[in-house]
């Protein structure tokens, strides 16, 4: 019994683009099948082709295909953008440095298999980013990246100098104006 169960979720997962189970190897016979506007069922709640009219979509039949899915007219399908498994997440790090800060970013990614039929359907994220704990905070050499906060502060500093040197400049100008 564990085997037939173990044989059939194989197959299920092999049958999921449906190009493996077209064959008369996989077809069951109309005699059980559940689903509505089928041809030929794999099993009672599984479909592998629809009647006339109708599209095929994990193993249901549709009128329409759903959002995000475009109709594939040659084999009466719905299509959309298929990606792969994702990657394992990449090197913690920081402004292209693997040092010197306590906390970075790691990045994975997946690539698109499968391009939709149609422009209009939108493909799943491709990259994600996640916060991560840097493996080594400080540099080797004592070099350490100068710290957010201190470039903030001397953005501020000279910000702040430049303003009052204006101010200063304008305050001589109508000075001098008025003597």
């Amino acid at each position: 019994m564990q085997f037939r169960l173990f044989s059939f979720a194989l197959i299920i997962l092999n049958c999921m683009d449906y190009s493996h189970c077209q064959g008369n190897r996989w077809r069951r016979s109309k005699r059980g099948c559940r689903i509505e506007n089928c041809d030929s069922c794999f099993s009672k709640d599984f479909c592998t082709k629809c009647k006339v009219g109708f599209y095929l979509h994990r193993g249901r039949c549709f009128d329409e295909c759903p959002d995000g899915f475009a109709p594939l007219d040659e084999t009466m399908e719905c299509v959309g953008c298929e990606v792969g498994h994702w990657s394992e997440w990449g090197t913690c790090s920081r402004n292209n440095r693997t040092c010197g800060f306590k906390w970075g970013l790691e990045t994975r990614t997946r690539q698109i298999v499968k391009k939709p039929a149609k422009d209009t359907i939108p493909c799943p994220t491709i990259a994600e980013s996640r916060r991560c704990k840097m493996a080594m905070r400080h540099c080797p050499g004592g070099k350490r990246a100068p710290k957010a906060k201190e470039k903030k502060n001397k953005k501020k500093k000279r910000k702040l100098i430049e303003r009052a040197q204006e101010q200063h400049s304008v305050f001589l100008a109508t000075d001098r104006a008025s003597q």
